[in-house]
């Protein structure tokens, strides 16, 4: 028996990622601006392609608004004003939509949105009563007896404002700023800083001085390198205020919207999603060159006549007609994964920040038949405009944080014995929130409700 090679031509079925599918990838992730510098180099390459400037139309108002690129309709861009929707339950939901030059409304709206609605006054006036280092002039129990609210929900609230804003603020002093930010470095480096906790909750003014050191080190059982260490680390680490900045942002720092959501024309139940750059970009192939290539008694548009000219023609015409597919395919993706978005999240534009439900890009690329890198690029950087009036990224819409925490609070609430963390994360599960135990710690932690022990004795104290 003889060994031997031969070469033999099986077929076989793979997936193959063509260049058509890459250049499409390419095309649909780039950004708004990076789309009109994209259109003004093959209008000015191809004659053939043609913009149109007659006016464009506001989906929101139907007011026709500039030219070929409109400047912005006022419709188009969040207004100072307060747009009210019903709720669950038969109540109501405000979302304050902040002027460009008011960076504290800015804040205060990214507060109140991790709240329900009835929480919105208790966050107007903490935010009001922090001071130029973020600090409150009171403590919890003064400002829940002001209120007349138990102190336990100025906590919940005071929460989602550290939470919303750097490490250190909502602080009462120095040493609560400093223990603050150290929690905040804590969680994101992942390591537990023990000695350094111990210093500043006790130890503080000692670290002014050399004899300070000295003592601390006495007291604490440590090395004196061990607290001068603490000191370099306070002091690289860590800041006397919290970095809080109310001022003005500039101008450019309010992104435009891409699409504007609205209620539906004819069913006050739904939502329809209108993209804004098909209004921006509104494009053809030049009509002089199809005639000139239907009919062959045009001149030429590109001066040139016989069969170079109409070679010629025909080439830039199948270009155009190219680059209009691309941009129709780009639209497309985009609407049908943005609506297909809105309509899963329809009671969160009902019912408010509480209402936004668990809502991953895979789901929505199953339910469409696309790739989820697809819906990934049609979201990436994609700016909404709510009914509203507030603008709010569209991967926002994915964020299922909110609805976990409204699901936490209210399972807290209604414990009759104290649960421990992965009881609170096996409820979650059932409701739809499959969430690990470190997760729920995290998000209690960020709500201010203690653990399960110290919740058990408190009730043992109240009885």
């Amino acid at each position: 028996m003889t060994a031997g090679m031969e070469c033999v031509t099986t077929p076989a079925m793979a997936l193959h990622t063509s260049p058509a599918l890459v250049a499409f990838a390419s095309f649909l992730q780039l950004p708004a601006l990076g789309l009109e510098a994209r259109v003004a180099q093959e209008l000015a390459e191809n004659p053939a392609l043609e913009e149109d400037t007659a006016p464009a139309c506001c989906p929101v108002c139907g007011n026709s608004v500039g030219g070929a690129v409109p400047g912005p309709c006022p419709c188009l861009v969040g207004g100072d004003r307060r747009s009210e929707g019903p709720g669950a339950g038969g109540e109501s939901w405000s979302v304050r939509e902040p002027r460009d030059e008011d960076r504290a409304a800015w804040f205060l709206a990214d507060v109140r949105a991790a709240l329900p609605a009835a929480d919105a006054p208790l966050a107007d006036h903490l935010v009001g009563s922090l001071g130029p280092r973020g600090r409150l002039d009171r403590s919890v129990e003064e400002i829940a007896v002001d209120l007349g609210v138990p102190p336990g929900r100025v906590l919940r609230v005071l929460a989602a404002l550290r939470a919303a804003a750097p490490p250190g603020t909502g602080a009462r002093d120095l040493r609560e700023c400093l223990l603050l930010q150290l929690e905040r470095w804590e969680e994101r480096h992942g390591t537990r800083e023990p000695l350094v906790r111990a210093v500043l909750a006790d130890h503080l003014a000692a670290l002014a001085d050399e004899d300070g050191l000295a003592g601390a080190a006495r007291t604490l059982g440590v090395p004196v390198a061990a607290i001068g260490r603490v000191r370099e680390f306070v002091r690289s680490e860590l800041r006397p205020s919290a970095a809080l900045d109310l001022t003005p942002p500039a101008a450019e720092a309010s992104a435009p919207p891409d699409l504007v959501i609205t209620r539906h024309p004819e069913n006050a139940d739904a939502y329809t999603v209108t993209l804004l750059e098909p209004l921006r970009l509104r494009l053809s192939v030049s009509p002089s060159y199809l005639a000139y290539l239907t009919s062959g008694l045009a001149p030429s548009p590109g001066g040139s006549d016989g069969p170079e000219g109409e070679r010629q023609a025909r080439l830039q015409v199948a270009r155009a007609r190219e680059f209009l597919s691309r941009l129709d395919r780009r639209w497309r993706t985009l609407h049908r994964v943005a609506q297909h978005v809105v309509d899963a999240q329809r009671p969160f534009l009902d019912g408010g920040p509480a209402q936004l439900r668990p809502l991953c890009r895979r789901e929505v690329a199953e339910a469409l038949g696309l790739h989820e890198s697809t819906v990934s690029r049609a979201v990436a950087g994609r700016v909404a405009l709510l009914p509203c009036r507030r603008t709010m990224p569209l991967s926002g819409f994915f964020a299922a944080a909110t609805g976990v925490r409204t699901a936490l609070r209210d399972l807290v609430e209604r414990e009759t014995l104290p649960l421990s963390d992965a009881e609170l994360a096996g409820l979650l599960a059932e409701r739809g929130y499959p969430v690990a135990r470190r997760t729920v710690a995290k998000y209690r932690t960020g709500l201010g409700i203690e653990p399960r022990a110290r919740r058990a004795a408190g009730r043992r104290a109240a009885a």
